[in-house]
């Protein structure tokens, strides 16, 4: 049998695509910090099927020794009421078991985290400050 390896680091919430690809646009230029592991945010770089967004981006692992990852940052409709934030990278890694690719995946999960920590606390804010605007 053989087994199926991606380099594909995603996470699924529930936020609808719409709010999720408009919070990532607007992160746009933007570092999402999480430890040592750093993700840049470019700018919009395509469409993929149902919908999908992809942003150009460059993720810092944090270690010395491997250099920065260029990524694609892909926003992709989940279901009617979840969508998917996952990074893919766009430099070689080497082999799945490797260093360099340990080290992507763990950035790659922490960042993931902390842009939709981020995104969560941007619609938490944005969702009350319209409450206090309408009393």
């Amino acid at each position: 049998m053989i087994e199926i390896q991606s380099a594909f680091v995603s996470q699924v919430e529930p936020i609808e695509f719409g709010d999720l690809a408009d919070a990532v646009g607007a992160l746009s230029g933007q570092e999402i910090t999480s430890g040592r592991a750093r993700l840049q945010i470019n700018e919009r770089s395509g469409n993929g099927l149902a919908g999908a967004v992809y942003y150009r981006g460059s993720l810092r692992t944090g270690s010395p020794l491997i250099p920065t990852v260029k990524v694609e940052i892909v926003v992709s409709p989940w279901s009617s009421t979840k969508s998917e934030i996952g990074i893919r990278p766009l430099t070689h890694l080497g082999r799945f078991d490797s260093m360099r690719s340990n080290r992507f995946y763990s950035a790659a999960r922490a960042v993931v985290q902390a842009l939709f920590d981020q995104i969560f606390t941007d619609l938490l804010f944005e969702d009350s400050a319209s409450l206090v605007l309408a009393a």
